[in-house]
């Protein structure tokens, strides 16, 4: 059947369809409608039944298996229960729900059918044949304008169809009962084998151990039950914490007009009426009118409040992304409110439950995405190789009792026995004790983990990114001096206020108001950038109306006031003492209305009126390549590219300043509804603020480290392109004598093809280099927003080899961040970000290891937050994944091998008529391979990095030659102590026709002792420090361990006492056995043996070098396999670009 588009769905036929986010056109999921039918129903019962309800087992774990035999295919409209595919390619069954709605507003009239999957709502929609999310349908063309003119509140009957389509506005995380847990609990796989086992041991008289392991699994599952319940009640508290008590909105509900309800009563359209300050918002609402501060940390990770203005009633579609400076996110707290006049602060509710940012928060919580590490795939692969390996040994059992004519139930008993010896049940277990000991001690450095599979992702991070501002340098910006401009001419820069003359009092003006600081508590509060900047003018900031219950009778909520000279007449600007006289400060400036700063526009504006001018007039500050193109030309000076690119070049932080001033018929009402790009046109240039960003003391030395462990570093940062590359060298991301090249795509010309142009940063000159020596020094680059659009437009081909060769990403956009960091995962990177958490929170969630630098412990912006306000937490994730990876893989391989020395051990007695004794197996199982297995994953990292990344295959060749020959090893030290067993003249074998095996016995003394020996060598061996790992020795409790083991041991192989050796079913000696007793004295060099071979094996073989170019020269391997080495290897490249240049610049002299 053909596939048609309908509106972003895509049908693939009538019982199935992909779902689509209609505005990134990214699937939400996949889904195949099902109907039930009475006579499936039954025969499915009755086959369970039958089969002892082991298809409900199975079912249970594939719900793909499920919908085919349980369901019949049909359409969607007739469906009662949906197949759900995310696109992680997770299987999920949801029933299919009705609902009569009449929303003619809304255009959703009659029944409406919808479904859920992980706390999103999907309905379908007949007339375009799709199911949507509500969020998309309802406010798909919707205008600002209509947000922001309906302002009467909800007549009773709509909120009551609105409240049936939507639902409480609840994020209702469940607290399962420990009744509920248990049952979920106990239909694992895992406890069905162990079931299996048990019924197997105690058919076979086994009933100390089966009782011993009922007894484990017993405490296991209520461990289990204890810790998921403990952490849903955490996350079910953390989200009762930041709930509100009641809410004030705007309804026509009969006489009452202003209605207090509970946050869950609330639906979208609601108008909100907002306190004045510290209320925690319960949904998502756009601002209508007023203005907010807000505190948005627990979302962003971003520590400094935010201004959040009214939404202007413009024509634009309402987008939350775009408009977020005028969205309040729920659970963040609003911690003031300004309006003016009697009027209120409301806003209209846009989104409420888990459609909220709040909701996605605790969704990427409930629901993480999946870690896709090749560790995790090859561990599957390796259990499949010992279920192989258990299968051949039953093999050999079958034919070897049938030899001995020996009953069907004793042959089904030794038989099903080999299974449960060779495919370890505690495997899974074992693999994640690294990862837990890893996240215990990164929550003591304050950095905490959602999402805790990601820790072993660290320990394979190929590429490191990073935020400029706030990440490798300060929050704080120094103001360093102003650069004023009149008549087209920079002035002199000075660096105290007192020194720019009268002529430049609109630049310090502009400097007072044009900003979002604010007061809380008595305290200027705002973005650092323009704290220093008002601070440097020595202007006062004052909000009147600042109590609490107070309202704005004035029609300028802000005013910024400065003193006037000692003879009254012109404004005098004073620096001597900050604390100026209120009653002094007679000039007044009020701040009528903000526009917010935004990454899109790249600048910021007020409109101001000076209280004694019946006139108004505007400020904007922001990037000076912005600003230059909003002002007259007439008032730029000629110089303004050269003084940029000057102070930029030396790492300074460039503002631009410019002015307008307003018709006098421009009034508050006018101001009110203008719209921004009204206001930032035609302005006159005032001048350049020069502020130092200094680098963070621990910036220099994470990136030298990062580069001596061979991660590369990059800058994806929204700052000037050339202040970029000023901070990556000074941090030496970039070298001192490394080349760097500007990357620019002109494609404005006349009926010609776009030409690619690289101008060397720093040579001074604005010309094309057509001759460039690559080979000179490293050669870098740096790419700036709008030539990343280019490229990707008219250089898509070139864009991988810019990408492995680009330092520095400026001017760039939170979405185009987010671009980068997908497009280096595409060229198999493993891609580490960090970020402050504000425009960072894309790619951040997009890397395959995000971290926000935040005092929050868990933030929508990664799954990673560092409590560390610097990069260092990055190295230390580093290495605690690098020493949490080592440590899965060793624990992997230990418990392996465990399961492998037990099944030769077991097949070797089988063929002597013996097998190992109930304590015996609890020995090896709970004491030896429990203690040493919990013990080895408390090896902490190594501090200094290795150049080298840990292996992340295990059935890689030069990972598999070494455990081979491991068990080899092993196979052949256990027939070894046999056979010296064999050679001894006192030594009498069982009787071959001995009815059942006979426990206590000479081989099974040797081979119990000898491989218990085993178990303790190769945790040993495995358990290395270097390069990943501390040394052995600082693992205290494993040393402890390691210790008792052996000594225990040693005591049982040579002389146990008589009440030891009967309890662990062992070969008694009296005191006259002198030639036995010698023998087991020798049979020490067995494990010595073992000791010194298997030591050999993991420090000359294991992850060596030359074993691995060994194995390339073996697969015939010529060319490396991740894309980015086969990019950097590239020698056609920098040929392509050269000749690229020379057809596209003028011909130009090598510098």
């Amino acid at each position: 059947m053909s596939v048609t588009s309908h509106n972003g769905y895509e049908p693939i036929d009538n019982t199935s369809q992909d779902i689509y986010n209609e505005e990134t056109q990214e699937v939400f999921c996949h889904i195949k409608a099902f109907k039930k039918t009475k006579i499936r129903l039954i025969f499915f019962h009755i086959f369970s039944l039958i089969l002892c309800g082991i298809p409900y087992l199975i079912f249970k774990a594939y719900p793909s298996v499920k919908s085919r035999v349980k369901y019949k295919k049909c359409c969607i409209e007739h469906a009662d229960i949906f197949l759900v595919r995310d696109n992680h390619n997770n299987h999920s069954l949801h029933r299919v729900f009705s609902v009569n709605i009449n929303l003619d507003q809304l255009g959703i009239t009659g029944e409406q059918k919808y479904f859920f999957h992980q706390h999103t709502k999907y309905v379908w929609i007949s007339e375009r044949q799709s199911f949507s999310t509500y969020d998309q349908l309802i406010w798909k063309n919707i205008t600002c304008n209509d947000l922001c003119t309906n302002r009467s509140g909800l007549t009773e009957q709509h909120y009551n169809e609105l409240f049936t389509l939507f639902g409480p506005n609840s994020i209702e995380i469940e607290v399962k009962s420990y009744w509920r847990l248990f049952i979920e609990e106990i239909l694992n796989p895992f406890y069905f084998f162990q079931a299996f086992s048990i019924i197997l041991w105690c058919i076979d008289d086994y009933f100390i151990y089966a009782g011993c392991v009922i007894f484990l699994t017993f405490f296991s599952i209520v461990t289990s039950l204890l810790q998921t319940q403990k952490q849903s009640q955490n996350l079910h508290d953390i989200v009762e914490s930041s709930k509100c008590h009641e809410v004030a909105v705007l309804r026509e509900f009969g006489n009452e007009t202003c209605l207090k309800i509970e946050p869950d009563d609330v639906v979208p359209g609601d108008i909100i009426v907002l306190p004045a300050g510290d209320y925690v918002m319960p949904c998502d609402a756009v601002l209508i009118t007023g203005q907010c501060i807000v505190n948005e940390s627990v979302l962003t990770g971003e520590s400094v409040p935010v201004t959040k203005s009214a939404l202007p009633p413009d024509s634009d579609e309402f987008n939350i992304n775009i408009h977020k400076r005028h969205v309040l996110f729920s659970g963040t707290h609003v911690l003031q409110t300004r309006y003016y006049g009697g009027e209120n602060v409301l806003a209209k509710v846009v989104r409420t439950g888990f459609d909220t940012t709040k909701g996605h928060l605790v969704k990427s919580i409930l629901y993480p995405a999946p870690i896709n590490l090749q560790f995790y795939a090859d561990a599957l692969k390796f259990v499949y190789l010992l279920f192989t390996i258990a299968v051949s040994g039953m093999a050999y059992c079958l034919y070897l009792y049938l030899q001995r004519h020996a009953t069907v139930v004793e042959i089904a008993v030794r038989v099903l026995d080999i299974i449960t010896i060779v495919v370890p049940p505690a495997l899974p277990a074992a693999m994640t004790v690294g990862t837990v000991y890893s996240q215990t001690r990164l929550k003591k450095l304050k950095i905490f983990c959602i999402s805790p599979p990601r820790i072993n992702v660290c320990g394979k991070i190929k590429l490191a990114c990073f935020d400029k501002t706030g990440t490798l340098t300060h929050d704080g910006l120094d103001m360093h001096s102003v650069m004023p401009c009149a008549e087209s001419k920079f002035g002199e820069p000075v660096n105290n206020v007192g020194h720019l003359g009268n002529s430049y009092d609109v630049l310090v003006r502009g400097m007072a108001t044009c900003h979002s600081l604010t007061r809380i508590g008595g305290s200027l509060t705002g973005d650092p950038l323009d704290l220093n900047m008002f601070e440097f003018t020595k202007w006062n900031l004052e909000e009147p109306g600042n109590d609490e219950n107070a309202r704005f009778d004035m029609l300028a909520p802000t005013v910024v006031s400065a003193p006037r000279s000692e003879t009254g007449g012109k404004l005098k600007l004073t620096h001597e003492d900050n604390n100026v006289n209120r009653d002094e400060c007679t000039y007044e400036v009020g701040i009528i209305k903000e526009f917010p700063f935004s990454s899109t526009a790249q600048c910021m504006s007020v409109i101001c009126k000076d209280l004694e001018c019946p006139t108004m007039f505007a400020y904007t500050k922001g990037a000076p390549e912005k600003l230059a193109s909003l002002c007259k030309s007439s008032t730029l000076p000629s110089n303004f590219q050269e003084k940029l690119s000057y102070y930029t070049a030396n790492g300074f932080r460039v503002i631009a300043v410019a002015f307008k001033n307003l018709p006098k018929s421009f009034k508050w009402r006018e101001a009110q509804k203008v719209k921004r790009n009204q206001i930032e046109c035609d302005l006159e240039f005032l001048g350049l603020l020069i502020m130092q960003n200094p680098l963070k003391d621990e910036t220099e030395p994470v990136i030298q480290d990062l580069h001596r462990a061979h991660i590369p570093t990059v800058m994806i940062t929204g700052d000037n392109i050339m202040t970029a590359i000023s901070v990556a060298r000074d941090c030496g991301m970039v070298g001192a004598s490394d080349d760097i090249y500007i990357v620019s795509v002109i494609d404005d010309l006349d009926n010609e093809p776009p030409k690619l142009s690289l101008q060397k940063a720093g040579s001074g000159s604005s010309r094309d280099y057509t001759i460039i020596d690559f080979n000179h020094s490293s050669f870098y680059c740096a790419i700036d927003g709008k030539t990343w659009i280019k490229l990707k437009s008219h250089f898509q081909d070139l864009l991988p080899g810019f990408l492995v060769r680009t330092k520095v990403f400026a001017r760039f956009q939170p979405d185009q961040k987010t671009q980068v960091v997908t497009a280096l995962q595409e060229l198999d990177y493993v891609v580490a970000m960090v970020g402050d958490g504000a425009n960072d929170c894309g790619a951040l969630k997009a890397a395959h290891v995000g971290v926000s630098l935040s005092p929050e412990e868990a933030s929508v912006a990664a799954p990673f937050t560092s409590g560390i306000p610097n990069i260092s937490c990055l190295t230390r994730l580093i290495s605690e994944g690098r020493c949490s990876l080592v440590t899965s893989f060793a624990l992997f391989k230990y418990m392996a091998l465990y399961s492998l020395i037990q099944f030769f051990t077991v097949l070797i007695l089988y063929k002597c008529h013996s097998i190992l004794g109930d304590f015996q197996f609890l020995y090896i199982d709970l004491i030896i391979t429990t203690f040493l297995a919990i013990s080895m994953g408390r090896q902490g990292p190594l501090d200094v990095l290795c150049p080298k990344r840990p292996m992340s295959s295990l059935v890689s060749s030069k990972n598999m030659f070494p455990l081979l020959l491991q068990i080899f090893v092993c196979a052949l030290i256990q027939l070894g102590a046999l056979y010296f067993l064999y050679r001894q003249k006192w030594f009498e074998p069982i009787p071959p026709d001995s009815k059942g095996e006979i426990i206590v016995s000479w081989e099974n003394t040797v081979l119990f002792t000898v491989s218990c020996y085993q178990y303790i060598v190769l945790a040993w061996h495995f358990s290395k420090g270097k390069p990943y790992r501390k040394s052995v020795f600082t693992n205290f409790w494993f040393i402890i361990t390691v210790a008792f083991l052996t000594v225990f041991t040693t005591w049982l192989m040579i002389n146990p006492c008589k009440e030891v050796a009967y309890f662990m079913d062992l070969m008694y000696l009296p005191l006259k056995a002198k030639d036995q007793r010698l023998f087991r004295c020798l049979l020490l060099v067995f494990p010595i043996a073992h000791f010194i071979i298997a030591g050999f094996i993991e420090r000359l073989i294991d992850d060596r070098s030359w074993l691995k170019k060994l194995c390339q020269i073996i697969r015939c391997k010529k060319k490396p396999k991740n894309k980015y080495k086969v990019l950097l290897q590239d020698q056609y490249f920098p040929h392509l670009i050269q000749s690229l240049l020379c057809s596209s610049a003028q011909p130009s002299v090598q510098p």
